[in-house]
């Protein structure tokens, strides 16, 4: 008969292992989202001021087929409707907000500053923390989700 290790759930290693996953999963998800939201944001960029100078051109160039500075027309319509309701550039600010909030956790509690100082407490505080920051992003989503929602209220520029 062999020995088994039991450890009990509130061993403050498995506890502090559990804690830093939380701040570094949180940290890795608004990194990427972040990212992705600012390739967005630059692609949409970019493809409209590249529309934009096309169209003319595109008039200039070829008269007799007024259809392709039409359908130029229409793909930037359609983009610009693309960010308006994606809010890429809103996002990648707030995104990086939140993950700069965690990653500020993080650090102070790797050097065991306050709120992190106390052995007994840091585990509990690190994941109060990040889910504060997730639940305070979450929030900002919700009412800017609201605000477009409302009656009468035109897209954003």
């Amino acid at each position: 008969m062999g020995c088994a290790m039991v450890v009990e759930p509130n061993d403050a290693r498995t506890e502090r292992s559990y804690a830093m996953e939380v701040a570094d999963g949180s940290y890795r998800w608004y990194l990427v989202a972040a990212k992705r939201s600012r390739r967005s944001h630059r692609i949409s960029e970019l493809t409209t001021v590249v529309l934009s100078a096309a169209i003319p051109l595109a008039a200039l160039l070829v008269p007799s087929r007024p259809q392709i500075p039409a359908i130029l027309g229409s793909l930037l319509v359609v983009i610009a409707g693309c960010r308006a309701v994606f809010q890429w550039q809103e996002n990648y600010l707030r995104f990086s907000q939140a993950r700069e909030a965690v990653e500020e956790q993080r650090r102070l509690y790797r050097v065991g500053a306050h709120p992190y100082d106390d052995p007994a407490l840091r585990d509990a505080e690190l994941v109060k923390a990040v889910t504060r920051i997730e639940g305070d992003e979450m929030q900002r989503w919700a009412q800017i989700a609201q605000e477009r929602a409302e009656p009468g209220r035109s897209l954003p520029n």
